[in-house]
């Protein structure tokens, strides 16, 4: 064998040494892991319906409860309470003008117009109020002779809830309400917006009637309480942010 031919075996062993394994006492670089193949699966069913309660409150006309339900009796009074929760728990419309209080004799309607009597009285002016029947007293023409005068327009508010005439473009609180206890024609829808100022109107509409309004249908009997000026109808969320 030349010389020549020796050189160039060396060079190949030399090669082929590069090419194997490293050798020696080194660890084979482990497996990779193959990432798991993805599973779609549906969504979850929607949570059933939970289970309603006993119902807390009636969430009708605001101010009805507070004024009508023995609003003139001292918070002390334990069953003024009672009273109050009574009326906030029964849920059912047929039975809300003939509901009796519980502890008490008298119904919630006869409840009613005794406050209602009361409440004539803001504008200094008793028997203006709206649906008043002094006849129905057995007095005559003696207005805010007793309770009874008071008992159609006790028995309108007891059907407490608001209702709404969606053929109207505006909408103004006790529209169609005012209607059924003035006479007077509706303009707009009802219902009860944020802007609405639901003492103002509900006082002068119960102690009153139409002189409780002037020609643009704003309560003239105040409270003195304005409604806050971040309040809007149109733009969600409605409402301001929190007050501190």
């Amino acid at each position: 064998m030349n010389k020549n031919m020796t050189k160039l075996l060396s060079v190949g062993l030399l090669v082929l040494t590069a090419c194997g394994d490293d050798g020696g006492s080194k660890t084979p670089d482990a497996a990779k892991q193959i990432d798991a193949p993805k599973v779609f699966q549906d969504a979850p069913p929607a949570p059933a319906a939970p289970m309603l309660g006993t119902q807390i409150d009636r969430l009708g006309r605001p101010a009805i409860n507070t004024a009508l339900n023995h609003a003139f009796v001292p918070d002390s009074n334990t069953q003024k309470a009672v009273a109050k929760d009574a009326y906030n728990a029964n849920g059912d419309p047929a039975t809300w003008g003939t509901a009796v209080i519980p502890n008490e004799s008298a119904t919630f309607v006869a409840e009613f117009a005794h406050n209602l009597a009361i409440i004539d009285s803001l504008d200094t002016v008793c028997g203006n109020q709206g649906l008043h029947m002094p006849a129905a007293s057995g007095c005559g023409n003696v207005p805010a002779c007793n309770a009874s005068a008071y008992g159609t327009l006790a028995t309108v508010l007891a059907d407490d809830e608001i209702y709404l005439d969606t053929s109207k473009s505006t909408c103004g609180y006790l529209a169609l309400e005012a209607e059924v206890v003035t006479g007077l024609p509706h303009s707009a829808c009802g219902g009860r917006q944020p802007t609405d100022d639901i003492a103002d109107t509900s006082y002068s509409l119960l102690a009153a009637g139409t002189q409780g309004f002037d020609t643009q249908l704003h309560p003239l009997i105040k409270d003195n309480a304005e409604v806050h000026a971040d309040l809007n109808n149109a733009t969600f969320p409605f409402f301001g942010a929190p007050h501190p």
